[in-house]
């Protein structure tokens, strides 16, 4: 553009200026009426949406979830069993388990209504073999610690209690260590009266682990014993001790009756030092 020209251009634009500011000033001056219920839209026209102002008058009281540790707590007093509690979908106590010993449905629903009031919990609980009872009571009081602590000795199945492996399934687990450096000694109970101690084993004479470490047990190729699922079929159970020294002086043999083995126990744990902490495991296996 040429100077020529300048001066025309620029009052162009000032009179437009002038010409919006004028329309802002009278659009401004015009009251703005929202629609009401009263006032249809006229055709073609679709009336604006009102907010609406969320209602709380009507909605139900969302549930409080009960605190089930103290439950949680009551149920390690039943030293041959293995108890889980949960709240339900339908906001229902649930207590489902296993149990080697005498433990009944209806004492447990009773013991329930102590910690949760104003329902009765559902219990629903399987029974195994009372064979399996003697170990859980010979540990009874060292589970019972370990359920107090922040960071306990625990077993990790893939499942929770009752956890299902097939024959020709390799049986492989984690144990997780309590928070002080352990020797861990590792017992499975057959369904048949015997036996296996997976750790320490010929191939892993030693149990020791770290405060907190994880340790796996029977994974192939780790350099290590592992194990597969095989008759007789039934529900078996895995035991876990932690003590600040060697359980035993010497090993055990690999597998043995547990008539044999549980007297050794019982005069082991007699001698342990009081950290000592332990923790058990039901599982179930059965035919491919």
């Amino acid at each position: 553009m040429n100077d020529a020209f300048a001066p025309t251009a620029w009052r162009h634009r000032c009179a437009a200026a002038l010409l919006a500011a004028a329309i802002g000033a009278a659009a401004a001056a015009w009251p703005v009426h929202s629609a009401t219920a009263s006032e249809a839209p006229s055709d073609g026209e679709t009336a604006p949406a009102q907010a609406q102002a969320p209602s709380t008058a009507d909605d139900p009281p969302v549930p409080a979830v009960p605190d089930l540790s103290a439950l949680r707590m009551a149920l390690t007093e039943f030293q041959c069993a293995e108890l889980e509690v949960a709240v339900g979908k339908d906001q229902r106590i649930a207590i489902s388990g296993l149990t080697a010993g005498d433990t009944d449905p209806d004492s447990l629903a009773l013991l329930a209504q102590d910690f949760v009031t104003d329902q009765r919990a559902a219990v629903d609980i399987e029974r195994v073999s009372p064979a399996l009872c003697e170990p859980l009571t010979l540990i009874s009081a060292l589970r019972a610690t370990n359920a107090g602590m922040a960071a306990p000795l625990s077993i990790r199945l893939k499942g929770g209690a009752g956890t299902v492996f097939d024959g020709g399934q390799d049986l492989v687990f984690d144990v997780a260590a309590p928070a002080f450096p352990a020797h861990l000694q590792v017992d499975y109970f057959t369904s048949d009266g015997d036996v296996i101690h997976l750790l320490p084993n010929p191939l892993e004479i030693s149990g020791r682990v770290e405060a907190g470490a994880v340790r796996r047990l029977g994974e192939r190729g780790a350099g290590g014993r592992f194990w597969s699922v095989g008759p007789p079929y039934g529900h078996e159970l895995i035991v876990v001790i932690a003590s600040p020294t060697p359980l035993f002086p010497s090993p055990r043999p690999e597998a043995e009756p547990a008539s044999s083995y549980l007297p050794a126990l019982k005069q082991a744990l007699d001698a342990a030092a009081p950290t000592t902490l332990a923790t058990a495991r039901f599982l179930k296996t059965r035919a491919p």
